[in-house]
């Protein structure tokens, strides 16, 4: 392995000459603004601070791996002669920054701080057709801040021409000032041009494996490799395949995943699953781990298909709905080999239902919850298809649901609490109608609903702790007109204007509460806890049908 040094500028002319390139497997850009206003800040103080060394691979006539270019630069032309394995977050903000390139932010340097050049990332946005904010557009009133944009110091002809034009229109015909913005401009771009940004380089005929292998053990400078990463990096090196494009070709036929979450990270989930290993960092980075998931992708995509697909029919269409996380991992490895149509299907439907709600409802997943994942889905597997032994995650004796004591403790449904998002879920599997305009629950609704406390805060806040007031149970999920109008009324008072209001009979004000297992009676008369002991007791019914395989609706609890 050989240590050389090259300039950024000559770095520039490399990448611009397509002479420098990314391995298809590399990871794409991960870096904040904070480190390419870092990374600027260091090469530009005086003296400058170093910014670590990257990696090279020599490529000869056969490129050992499929390529691209870095972000934004031009597509090579001819054969790279260097592959870059790591410093290419670094390269990367490099060459966006120095282009231009961010369309979130512009990067500008404040000229009044010569020796430690501060740099502002400017965050930019659009409204109503312009460009905010709207004195970055305009040279003039960036110059009266003492700032350049730092695209004007990119050390090549293009950076030159760039400043010649910003330079004119920022002095605005005064020459002292014309003169005084391309000295300091001229200088600052000196300092980017000859700063040396040094390089290991693996030799002319270093194997793919061996290459691999060094990619995977070093980390780059800021962002470490994460576990999907390294299984790119494996699956480009046993298949010869791009995992990048099979995620990408999984967005576009299961696009319902990405509410759930990063499809990449899920499909290893899934393909773990699968392969009758637990969903954690030791299986993604055992060898072999990334040819299997490449071989059985067709597996994941088709499970991942149908499990969202039976979740949306079970009311949860996202992340935030989802009780816990493993859930979806679960379903998708059990939907990947169900039957389809007819009665096996429906038997697989009521079997899924069970073990759904089952994992929402139990804290099953609450410890090791990778090994119970796998195991599950063996256990589920052999019980649809071999008439095997009853599951645990349905064993009763070894999975316990919730009494109607434990179901008060359920946490407010926003947070991350799973026995809380358990009771939400629930509630809206009944249909969840809007208390005002009757609209039912449903994934283009979501989005307009907000956490409503059926007994306001108000009214608790004096009598009773804050557990108690943001509980599950004293939680429903309604329009946002709905819950402005409501406000701090008490539960009676509102109601009563809602029959008014919308000229409905009060029967029907209360089939629409019915409909989010909301016990109508108890909450009219104003005593909370009678409230919640009520409303506990429904929702253990709902939540006893729905761990048993049964289809819930409004005649269960109205």
């Amino acid at each position: 392995m050989e240590a050389r040094n090259r300039t950024i500028e000559d770095w520039f002319a490399w990448i611009r000459d397509g002479h420098v390139v990314l391995p298809r497997f590399q990871r794409f850009e991960a870096w904040g603004w904070w480190q390419v206003q870092g990374i600027l800040e260091n090469i530009l103080r005086k003296p400058a601070l170093p910014v670590g060394a990257l990696l090279t691979l020599e490529v000869g006539e056969t490129p050992p791996f499929h390529a691209r270019p870095i972000s934004g630069a031009p597509q090579p032309q001819g054969r790279p002669g260097y592959h870059l394995l790591d410093g290419q977050q670094r390269v990367t903000a490099l060459w966006r920054s120095l282009n231009g390139l961010y369309p979130d932010f512009t990067y500008m340097v404040n000229v009044d701080s010569n020796e430690e050049p501060e740099i502002d990332a400017i965050r930019r946005y659009d409204n109503k057709g312009q460009r905010y904010p709207r004195w970055c557009n305009s040279p003039v009133e960036t110059w009266k801040r003492r700032r350049i944009p730092v695209e004007m110091l990119a050390p090549d002809e293009a950076g030159r021409g760039r400043l010649k034009v910003w330079s004119k229109e920022a002095a605005a015909g005064d020459m002292d000032f014309y003169s005084e913005i391309n000295e300091i401009a001229n200088e600052l771009r000196g300092r980017i041009a000859k700063f040396s940004l040094p390089f290991l380089s693996l030799p002319l005929g270093t194997s793919r494996d061996a290459a691999l292998d060094v990619f995977i053990k070093m980390n780059t400078q800021n962002t470490a490799l994460s576990a999907f990463d390294i299984v790119v990096a494996q699956v480009e090196a046993e298949m010869d395949a791009s995992l990048h494009e099979k995620v990408e070709a999984l967005k576009a036929a299961v696009p319902g995943a990405s509410r759930f979450g990063d499809p990449g990270e899920i499909a290893m989930q899934v393909g773990a699953i699968l392969l009758g290993r637990p969903p954690n960092r030791a299986t993604y980075l055992s060898k072999d781990f990334g040819a299997s998931l490449a071989k059985n992708w067709a597996d994941v995509e088709r499970g991942l298909l149908r499990a969202i697909g039976f979740l949306a029919e079970e009311k949860i269409f996202n992340a935030k709905l989802l009780p816990s996380d493993p859930i979806l991992s679960v379903l998708a490895a059990f939907w990947a080999t169900a039957a389809e149509g007819k009665d096996a299907e429906g038997a697989a439907r009521r079997l899924a239902r069970k073990a759904l709600w089952s994992g929402a409802f139990s804290e099953r997943y609450q410890k090791t919850s990778a090994t119970r994942a796998a195991l599950d889905v063996r256990q589920l597997i052999a019980y649809r298809d071999e008439n095997g032994p009853l599951p645990e995650l349905l064993d009763r004796q070894r999975t316990p649901l919730p009494t109607v004591g434990e179901l008060k403790t359920g946490g407010w449904p926003k947070t991350k609490d799973r026995l809380g998002r358990a009771i939400l879920t629930a509630s809206l599997r009944i249909g969840g109608y809007d208390f005002a305009d009757e609209a039912p629950f449903g994934q283009e609704s979501f989005e307009k609903r907000e956490y409503h406390h059926l007994f306001p805060k108000a009214l608790l806040e004096k009598n009773f702790e804050k557990r108690d007031i943001f509980c599950a149970l004293n939680c429903a999920l309604i329009s946002w007109r709905t819950n402005r109008s409501i406000g701090a009324k008490p539960p009676a008072t509102y109601i009563a204007e809602r029959a008014k209001e919308i000229d409905i009979d009060e029967a029907e004000v209360s089939r629409r509460l019915s409909s989010h297992a909301i016990p109508v009676e108890k909450l009219t008369t104003g005593d909370f806890n009678e409230f919640l002991e009520a409303r506990a007791k429904m929702i253990e019914g709902v939540m006893l049908k729905l761990c048993d395989g049964e289809n819930v609706g409004l005649h269960d609890v109205f």
